[in-house]
């Protein structure tokens, strides 16, 4: 009996041993992986990096410059559609020169299979590859293949809707489909759902969404106006579409505001430059993984958060630095705009088509 209870005792013993220094082997691995890397970066000593035309991109950068002066950036400004035709041509001049592209969810679309490199195996910090830590418990892709184009931030509540401050009461608009209405006809407006950037975002969660859909879709064109100086004059109540011209008029002091609270069915969650890639055959490969790490980290992402004044997906950092409005709810259903579900072609030509339909059938084609 003394001879199987300290057997049972060493196996126990085991075990423990087993439990006590599994956390350490795996930190030790990760952090192994990470030293070396910020050495081999440093060799390197620069990360090449295309992207749009935004200052605030500097002020995040001056950061990571702080805790790794060694490495420069070097920066080619311009459009997402640009920087895709310029990697191209390069490439077919046998130049690999990009490490990174930034911009938005369109620009990932464009590119051949291959041509960017699944992020996750980059990955190495803790507290980066935690899933837990982002948005939803998971990360968002808006590449076709859904694993290189990372979603890092996605605006809230400037696809809401926006209305005449003087003439309607927001309270009574809960649900989209508040607007049809007979109060609401001849007062609606939006830009041509067909043409990207004007309300052609909003149509894509009304055709993403069951409860709204076709039908939906169907009626609301039936009412719809074009325009929009309408708003602040009077002449329409509701604008459906993006919502920087309103926010720009309401700045201006004019009579214009958006929604203040999402819908019944949902809000969207996307839009401006929420993205970054790692292109394949990266010249600086170790230098591209220590910044891709860094500006995933919890330090990274809380200053990408402050300058881009955009909601970040990392849902472990503060948000007060946002208006209250800009931050997500518990409870509410947020469609991912620029997710590649979502932001494919085909989606979009089903949605044209029916726009066409019912414009169509309500004498308002061309």
């Amino acid at each position: 009996m003394r001879i199987l209870n300290f057997g049972k005792i060493i196996v126990a013993i085991g075990i423990l041993a087993q439990v006590i220094t599994t956390p350490v082997h795996a930190q030790s691995d990760w952090k192994k992986q990470w030293d070396g890397t910020v050495e081999a970066a440093k060799k390197e000593g620069e990360v090449v990096i295309y992207g749009p035309h935004n200052p605030v991109y500097q002020q995040v950068w001056s950061l990571f410059h702080k805790s790794y002066p060694e490495i420069k950036f070097s920066f080619v400004p311009g459009k997402g559609s640009d920087h895709a035709q310029r990697i191209v041509a390069e490439r077919r001049a046998g130049k690999y020169l990009a490490d990174l592209i930034m911009g938005g969810s369109s620009t990932y679309a464009t590119f051949a299979p291959g041509t960017l490199e699944p992020l996750k195996p980059l990955l190495i910090l803790p507290d980066v590859v935690d899933a837990a830590n982002w948005f939803d418990g998971k990360f968002h892709f808006a590449d076709p293949e859904n694993h290189a184009g990372l979603i890092i931030s996605g605006e809230i509540g400037t696809r809401r809707g926006s209305y005449n401050t003087k003439l309607v009461n927001p309270k009574e608009i809960q649900s989209w489909w508040d607007l049809l209405q007979p109060r609401w006809k001849g007062k609606l407006a939006s830009f041509d759902p067909r043409v990207a950037g004007g309300g052609g975002e909003t149509f894509m969660f009304f055709y993403y969404t069951p409860s709204l859909g076709q039908k939906f879709i169907t009626r609301l064109l039936s009412d719809l106006q074009q325009g929009t100086d309408w708003l602040a004059t009077g002449k329409i109540h509701f604008y459906i579409g993006s919502g920087q011209p309103i926010m720009k008029a309401n700045k201006q002091g004019l009579p214009v505001d958006l929604l203040p609270h999402p819908m019944k069915e949902g809000d969207i969650m996307g839009g401006g430059s929420c993205c970054l890639a790692v292109v394949n055959k990266s010249p600086h490969p170790n230098a591209t993984k220590l910044f891709v790490n860094w500006v995933l980290s919890r330090e990274g992402q809380i200053a990408w958060q402050k300058y881009t004044e955009v909601n970040s997906l990392r849902v472990d950092i503060p948000k007060t630095d946002l208006p209250p409005d800009d931050v997500p709810q518990k409870g509410v259903n947020y469609f991912m705009l620029n997710s590649a579900k979502h932001n494919g072609q085909k989606g979009r030509k089903a949605l044209h088509q029916i726009v066409e339909d019912a414009l169509k059938k309500a004498g308002k084609g061309r």
